[in-house]
């Protein structure tokens, strides 16, 4: 499975900071957009997370819940 963003994902700058050779030193972005990308960036680790698992065997429910509640110290 590959992780790709689509094309509505990118970022929205709302001005540049550059040097007096008009190089971009930084971005600024409105806080809405910064909140923005942090849930897009939380949601392409959430999508690697899967992809790392996806070829571990699946355990029951059932089974792994009794074997939880058995290394329970309360």
């Amino acid at each position: 499975m590959a992780i790709t963003a689509k094309q509505t994902d990118i970022i929205n700058v709302k001005q540049y900071v550059i040097d007096k050779q008009g190089k971009k030193l930084a971005a600024i972005l409105d806080i809405e957009e910064l909140a923005r990308v942090r849930d897009l960036i939380e949601g392409l680790s959430d999508l690697k997370a899967i992809e790392n698992r996806v070829n571990e065997p699946a355990e029951d429910y059932e089974k792994y819940s009794r074997k939880r509640k058995s290394t329970l110290h309360v």
